[in-house]
């Protein structure tokens, strides 16, 4: 079960509990609950990422340019829809898969990409739609994108814009009778992967150039920039849009410019298919028609513009990704591959108890930067450190990549004393030695001193407490108030909790009346309220006492308190019939003397005397 799964079902047996509850604890949980759940799955909604991108801004008509629509850090994806484009010609459409590093931690994430590619109809400033999609149950939109489609002599070509004259562009562009159209392109205008290794180790750094090399006037634009999955990428240009340079082929002069340069790290080994690249091209060419054998008659060479659309791919290209060496492979190795070295460092100088100390640990060298993850360090009893804050500093635009990464640990100084930090390793493998290696870091040594000047304070502070308690009286009433409340709180839930065993438990026992107190003497109540000529209340204590008599000295339960079963209960018991007859006869008058005319005292007492007699015979029983 996925943890936000068992978080909901938690969550939904609180509420369930709490309905038993009274409303004022019941809305006080609810309340709680709310504040919870806002600060547990805030920050995980937090870090999916659901925006647009568009790689030009400006463009020309009969122009193709790319609309990509982008998910980080997904689960689950599902309703991606693209909108329509109305004012556009969509050309191609397709959907890209990768995984990139995410920072503070390095976690992996996954990144899916919709890509579109659109062609200019018109000029005119227009609105490029958002996409929506359900990801991880939530539905969500991308940023809306404004494109400018201006007039040709607006925008400069990709190509011939340098003002150089080496490249014989003017030449190569002319089109004479006879010659393959095809055939001339592919000569003058093509892509090239360059990679600096066939081979390589899990880990090592890959120098990967996407050019575009043209000696033919062309206007070009990206389709599809490559993805390059099964490595972690590391840019190493800060934009594509730049003039372009000029190389040599075999002493021949091109316009290059660059599609993508990165710095990759093979994830794993294995056969890596490097990601094509698509760019499409109109070549411009002046068209020559001679007149050939009329040429004589005085007829002139004519010339007219001739646009020929062609889109180029680089050709497909892979890379040998070897496994690490498991010969003398450390056992703490993490996947390091270059030439590092690690020291350790603390800022704090004078230390006290309960201060916060920072100590971090800074790894330099060349090589996976991005991927290196902090060493093992064997932190002294009574430490206890937070992960630590990462944080990366290197030249991009180097290879191999140089800099360093740095992991900070964050505690509270423990009490007085001295603790030693031992010194850390950190493993890595170097491709150019082909073997392991390693750096040690210093121990650090921690003193943790007393804080005099606060002990002082504290001193000082305490004379004064001592001689003079300086509290405002409201703290008092207030703190009171406080404590009335929470043993209120307290009282409602143990009532709330209470009331519903008590109320099964009365549903599934019998009922039992307690054992009433009474007097010694059982028929005192009834004298007393014959002393008082209280007729009434004299037979009402004198039947009661009867009652009494029957149900503990013969057991009988409350339920069965009646004359028919109790004249089977005396009569089981051995009493005699005659004086069974007898105590039913006494509680028949009391019955009568309370529900019809009252009777004369002389007869009520005498009725007394003859019950004493009658519950002495049923003791000696």
């Amino acid at each position: 079960m996925q943890p936000v799964a068992r978080w909901v079902i938690y969550i939904c047996n609180i509420f369930k509990w709490s309905t038993n509850k009274p409303k004022s604890i019941n809305k006080l949980i609810h309340i709680s609950v709310v504040l919870f759940c806002s600060a547990i799955f805030y920050p995980l909604s937090a870090q999916v990422k659901f925006y647009a991108l568009v790689n030009e801004r400006a463009i020309v008509p009969g122009q193709a340019f790319q609309v990509q629509y982008i998910a980080e850090g997904a689960t689950d994806i599902q309703q991606f829809t693209i909108p329509p484009f109305n004012d556009f010609l969509v050309i191609d459409s397709f959907e890209s898969k990768s995984t990139s590093f995410q920072s503070p931690g390095l976690k992996m994430i996954d990144v899916y990409s919709r890509i579109v590619v659109l062609l200019a109809r018109k000029e005119g400033r227009f609105t490029l739609p958002a996409a929506s999609a359900i990801i991880d149950g939530k539905k969500r939109k991308t940023n809306v994108l404004k494109m400018d489609v201006v007039a040709r002599r607006a925008v400069p070509l990709i190509i011939n814009e340098s003002p150089e004259e080496e490249v014989a562009v003017d030449e190569t562009s002319k089109l004479r009778a006879g010659e393959n159209i095809s055939e001339k392109i592919k000569k003058n205008l093509f892509l090239k992967i360059i990679v600096n290794k066939k081979t390589c180790y899990t880990g090592e750094a890959l120098l990967l150039n996407y050019k575009m090399y043209s000696r033919i006037d062309a206007s070009s634009q990206v389709l599809k920039r490559p993805s390059l999955t099964g490595l972690s990428i590391v840019e190493m240009a800060d934009t594509y849009d730049g003039k372009p340079e000029i190389e040599k082929i075999n002493g021949v002069a091109y316009y290059v410019n660059l599609i993508r340069k990165v710095q990759g790290f093979p994830l794993q080994s294995g056969l890596i298919s490097l990601d094509k690249a698509e760019v499409a091209s109109i070549v411009h060419f002046l068209k020559i028609e001679e007149p050939g054998e009329l040429a004589a008659s005085g007829q002139r060479t004519t010339f007219s513009l001739y646009d020929y659309p062609v889109t180029l791919t680089t050709p497909p290209q892979s890379v040998e990704v070897k496994p690490l060496p498991a010969a003398n492979q450390p056992q703490n190795f993490s996947g390091a591959v270059g030439k590092f070295s690690m020291r350790m460092q603390i800022e704090n100088k004078d230390i006290h108890p309960g201060e916060l100390v920072k100590i971090r640990l800074v790894i330099n060298g060349t090589g996976n930067i991005p991927l290196l993850i902090p060493p093992a360090v064997q932190w002294p009893k009574g430490v206890d450190t937070t992960e630590p804050e990462v944080k990366e500093d290197f030249n991009k635009y180097v290879y191999p990549l140089e800099g360093s990464k740095s992991f900070e640990y964050s505690f509270t100084a423990p009490d007085t004393g001295v603790y030693i930090i031992p010194a850390a390793k950190f493993d890595f493998f170097n491709p150019v030695t082909n073997s392991y290696q390693y750096s040690r870091s210093d121990s650090v040594k921690l003193v943790v001193t007393p804080d005099i000047h606060k002990r002082a304070g504290l001193v000082q502070q305490s004379i004064i407490d001592s001689s003079y308690d300086a509290t405002p009286r409201q703290l008092y009433w207030f703190a009171g108030i406080a404590f009335l409340i929470l043993c209120w709180i307290v009282y409602q839930i143990w009532k709330g909790k209470k009331e519903p065993d008590q109320k099964i438990a009365e549903k599934d026992q019998p009922v039992v009346i307690q054992k009433e107190l009474m007097p010694a003497d059982k028929l005192a109540a009834a004298r007393a309220a014959l002393k008082q000529s209280d007729i009434p209340a004299y037979y009402h204590e004198l039947e009661k006492a009867v009652w009494i008599v029957i149900r503990e000295s013969f057991s009988i339960i409350p339920s069965q308190l009646n004359k028919q079963n109790a004249s089977a209960v005396l009569l089981q018991k051995g009493v005699s019939p005659e004086l069974t007859m007898q105590l039913m006869e006494i509680l028949n008058k009391c019955e009568w003397a309370l529900y019809a005319p009252a009777q004369e005292n002389v007869d009520a007492e005498n009725l007394l005397v003859k019950t004493v007699e009658i519950i002495e015979k049923l003791s000696s029983v």
